[in-house]
């Protein structure tokens, strides 16, 4: 409408279609036109008599509905869906013998409606009145058999109660779209076998119970029922499939036993299966992997699926999401899912799978979810050699509950790209989608599973928990700054809290409980200002909690477990004069300054060894020559002291002097090594050079000295 130019003539505006022959408008097409405000009975609009077509849809508009909206006398077609009307519908205004097609979807409108209330719309094909606020007890049967004409009902989440009386009433045969979510209907109606024709029939989030009828295969014919949607309900039994055309089939949340159906394998053209929270049992046929040729999306969760997950023989190229958690299947993962190569999501969770890791999956460029939690998988989790670069647009790991062991896959972390500083497009939430699916799943944060109804695609998760991981943290974990929730507990981790977890600048849920981390907790937790939950209870933490506008908002249960800790939010208080209580200092000097007595008995005992097997090599060769002038020099010296020698060893000191001093010397040499070692703020793994020096002093000291004996004697 801001384009439109009163200057000029008003059939050449945005939206505006004029006759040819007379000029007057006919169509007036405005949606998404920005408008607000109210529609006025007064409004210029209800002068254009002759009409046909108004479509105002997805704007602002509110208030009431004037009933001069419904009494033009061409009107065929009116659409106010996505708007913020309130009030009533004035059908017993209208005139309108000519309206074919009226949709008030997604608005506020309200009041009771029955079936009696169309009789004057005769002619009316198309009637959505869902996602409003209507009450009122609609019988299904007499209304279908009052409009005669109608094709395409929606009474979705309107508010109205639906019934039916299964009387053998007339039914346009011709009749194509039938939407009833959420209207109460509590039986299957009869009137729906006669519905040849039907492409969508949507019965979700009713009371319908038991087995539906036999016939009901018999609906929308074999090829032109497209859409069906029976999910939320409690069906306990299905009819045999006949729906060869079939492209979206939603079953989920209901109480449907038996095996999985047969007659699913003949669905060439499905897109979507949804057969999640059931009562499924037995094996998954094999001409499940026949399938999966159109399938976009495989939903077959929480039931009692057994045996193993079956193979893809065709193309898979469009499978965005295969969800199998929650059974009992067993096995390893099949390799042939590596054809699948738009796969965002492998939900797998919850079952008895088991092998290692299948690191193959990295390869998979649009893997986005991947949940192997709760399975019996072993071994090391270790890159695939054929994977370059893998699983870099992953946002949600979770392998929790397995049997991993060996130290965390530092390597995937670095390829985590999607983790590492996302950049959000905009500030409409954006949610992650299997072919215009979301995902739903459930996270744990802090022992409690909470439903993730719609996965917004800024949540990243790391879930690693309850595995046995040793070894340390690695620091590159603090590369992916947009990490949401980074879940470690229940390892057997070790050593200190790395300092680069302080750049996880979005975190909000921090879980490293029932580890083995020592030395203190880092100060640059404190300034994560979006952390919400904090656990480091259960392991082996000394020294002062930081203080911090955020860690202050955290209870004692997230530190507790550390009998070093001290400080706010625990009762023990902190020594003053230390920020380190004297315990942690005296066991990590040593640790710190890699030289041990462990070092001192290896040194000395190879040094001991090494030089008693070169000595006797050199006196029995006689290759000693080189040391001969050293020896000359050194028998005047030793005679002169053997005096001093006597005198010693009779106040009880070593009888053979010469031997004291040079393990004296060699005592202090070592003295002299530790010391600066221990100056040197090494941890002991990391302190190699000390200890080879160690190693190579003591031979040479010892060989020194078993020398200068022989030669003296």
């Amino acid at each position: 409408m801001m384009s439109w130019n009163t200057s000029t003539d008003c059939c050449n505006w945005d939206g505006v279609t004029c006759d040819d022959s007379t000029g007057d408008v006919i169509r007036l097409n405005l949606q998404c036109g920005m408008l607000q405000g109210t529609l006025h009975p007064d409004s210029s609009l209800f002068n254009l008599t002759h009409l046909t077509f108004l479509q105002l849809s997805y704007n602002s508009l509110n208030g009431t509905l004037p009933s001069r909206l419904f009494t033009s006398p061409s009107l065929q077609f009116l659409n106010l869906d996505y708007n913020m009307f309130s009030g009533t519908v004035p059908f017993e205004s209208f005139a309108l013998p000519s309206l074919k097609r009226l949709y008030l979807r997604y608005n506020q409108l309200g009041g009771q409606i029955d079936e009696q209330t169309f009789p004057q719309l005769t002619n009316l094909t198309s009637l959505d009145l869902s996602q409003n606020n209507f009450s009122g007890e609609l019988e299904l049967d007499t209304l279908l058999s009052t409009l005669t004409n109608l094709e395409y009902l929606d009474l979705s989440y309107s508010g109205f109660s639906v019934t039916t009386n299964n009387a053998n009433h007339y039914v346009n045969p011709g009749f194509r779209y039938l939407l009833l979510a959420s209207c109460k209907l509590k039986v299957f109606p009869n009137s729906f076998r006669a519905m040849k024709q039907l492409h969508q029939l949507d019965l979700s989030s009713n009371e319908i119970h038991g087995q539906i009828p036999h016939w009901a295969g018999e609906i929308g014919g074999n090829h032109s029922l497209v859409y069906l949607d029976l999910s939320h309900n409690f069906i306990t039994n299905l009819p045999q499939f006949q729906w060869y055309g079939l492209q979206q089939l939603y079953l989920q949340s209901n109480l449907i036993e038996g095996p999985f159906p047969p007659s699913i394998c003949n669905m060439s053209t499905l897109y979507y299966l949804d057969m999640s929270n059931n009562r499924f049992g037995g094996l998954i046929p094999q001409c499940f992997g026949n399938i999966s040729t159109s399938l976009r999306m495989i939903d077959m969760g929480n039931n009692s699926f057994q045996g193993t997950i079956p193979d893809v023989y065709g193309d898979c190229g469009n499978l965005e999401g295969l969800i199998l958690n929650g059974n009992h299947l067993r096995g390893e993962v099949p390799i042939s899912l590596s054809k699948c190569q738009s796969l965002k999501v492998v939900d797998l969770g919850n079952n008895h799978l088991n092998g290692t890791f299948p690191g193959w999956l990295g390869d998979l460029p649009n893997l986005q979810v991947l949940i192997l939690k709760s399975n019996i998988f072993l071994g090391h989790i270790q890159p695939s050699s054929t994977v370059e670069s893998p699983f870099q647009s992953l946002r949600v790991l979770d392998l929790s509950h397995n049997g991993f062991v060996g130290q965390l896959p530092a390597k995937y972390f670095q390829n985590f790209n999607s983790m590492k500083n996302a950049v959000k497009s905009s500030t409409t939430p954006e949610y992650l989608d299997m072919g215009g699916l979301y995902y739903s799943f459930v996270v744990a944060v802090k022992g409690v599973d909470q439903d993730i109804p719609r996965l917004f695609v800024d949540l990243t998760i790391i879930d690693l928990s309850n595995n046995y991981f040793e070894m340390g943290i690695p620091e590159i974990i603090g590369n992916l700054s947009s990490l949401k929730v980074l879940n470690l507990s229940h390892n057997s981790l070790n050593g200190r809290i790395p300092n680069s977890l302080g750049k996880l600048s979005e975190i909000e849920s921090l879980d490293l409980s029932w580890n083995q981390l020592t030395g203190n907790i880092p100060q640059s937790l404190a300034g994560i200002k979006g952390l919400a939950v904090l656990n480091l209870s259960q392991n082996q933490l000394v020294g002062r909690i930081p203080e911090g506008t955020q860690v202050n908002t955290f209870q004692e249960n997230s530190f507790a477990g550390n009998l070093g800790l001290c400080g706010f939010p625990l009762p023990k208080k902190c020594n003053e004069n230390a920020h380190k209580p004297q315990l942690e200092a005296e066991e990590h000097h040593e640790e710190e300054s890699g030289f041990t007595w462990e070092v001192v008995i290896l040194g000395y005992g190879c040094g001991t060894l090494l030089g008693l097997v070169m000595g006797s090599y050199m006196l029995s060769t006689r290759k000693v020559k080189w040391f001969n002038a050293i020896a000359d020099a050194a028998e005047s010296l030793v005679l002169k002291k053997r005096k001093r020698r006597h005198v010693v060893a009779s106040r009880g000191y070593s009888k053979d002097l010469r031997t004291s001093n040079i393990r004296l010397l060699i005592g202090a040499v070592v003295i002299v090594i530790a010391l600066f070692a221990q100056f040197y703020n090494k941890k002991f793994p990391e302190n190699k050079n000390y200890l080879m020096a160690c190693i190579g002093l003591y031979p040479f000291f010892s060989i020194c000295s078993f020398m200068f004996l022989e030669m003296s004697n």
